[in-house]
Formats: C-alpha cells, sequence, structure tokens
C-alpha cells in the first residue's frame, strides 16, 4: 500500500477535482493532526518552506503516479491552458485504517470548503509551521 496515494485518492473521494495546491495543502494539515496525535510524521512528503507558502518538491508529478487519479487540464479557446486540477477517474478500494480515515474526515471538514488564500493561511498560521518543515 502507498500510503500517500491512498490519502490522495480519499481526499478526491470526497473533494473532487482538486489542483495540487489545495491537496498539498490539506496533506500538510493532515500530517500536522497527525504529528499532533504520534510525535511523529504521517507522510514521506518533504515541505519546502517559505515565508508565506510551500511546496513539495515533485508533487504534480507525484499526483500522475497515483493509480486511479488523473490530471485534467482545461483549455481557454485559443488553446491556452486556463485550469488544471486532479480527479479520481477509477473507483478501486481505498485502504486506509479507520483512524487515518477518520482523521483526514476531520481535516475535510475542516478546511476542505476554505478558499485557496484561506487554506494557504490556515496552514502557515498553524504554531507548528515552521517547527515542522524541514530546512
Amino acid at each position: 500500500m502507498n500510503l500517500e496515494g491512498e490519502i490522495i485518492r480519499y481526499i478526491l473521494s470526497k473533494l473532487p477535482d482538486q489542483h495540487p495546491f489545495r491537496l498539498s495543502r490539506l496533506l500538510f494539515l493532515i500530517d500536522i493532526e497527525y504529528y499532533r496525535r504520534n510525535a511523529d510524521k504521517l507522510t514521506r512528503f518533504y515541505y519546502q518552506l517559505y515565508p508565506e507558502a510551500f511546496y513539495i518538491e515533485g508533487f504534480p508529478e507525484f499526483l500522475q503516479t497515483v493509480e486511479g487519479v488523473e490530471k485534467i487540464v482545461e483549455y481557454d479557446d485559443d488553446g491556452k491552458p486556463v485550469r488544471g486540477y486532479f480527479r479520481l477517474t477509477a473507483e478501486l478500494p481505498i485502504n486506509l485504517p479507520d483512524d487515518i480515515r477518520k482523521m483526514v474526515d476531520d481535516v475535510i471538514e475542516r478546511y476542505g470548503a476554505l478558499s485557496d488564500a484561506e487554506l494557504n493561511r490556515a496552514v502557515i498560521t498553524l504554531p507548528e509551521y515552521k517547527q515542522f518543515l524541514g530546512p
């Protein structure tokens, strides 16, 4: 089982059509919640810290390797890309332990409806933000 891929598929089953920015923020919040409960990180992602935001190196490429997930790009009338996001395209069983599933559900319930700016602000204002991220 690839835990990170299972979490991504579970998030997309609850919140369809998400772009990497939003998915990375939700994953960070899940990692923080897990850290609070277990004093350890849940995922293997390395978060690159910046003062007002962060990113996960190679994250969009990782998303393209998750089974049952597809990158969707929308184009304008001139053929220029205007929006990209990831969509769950196959109904595969999602194998997450019940405690992890519940934690992901809690994060989605708390943060899933926020705008991009609100979601990012929720992350960067957490007390653990700078402590949790690598150098």
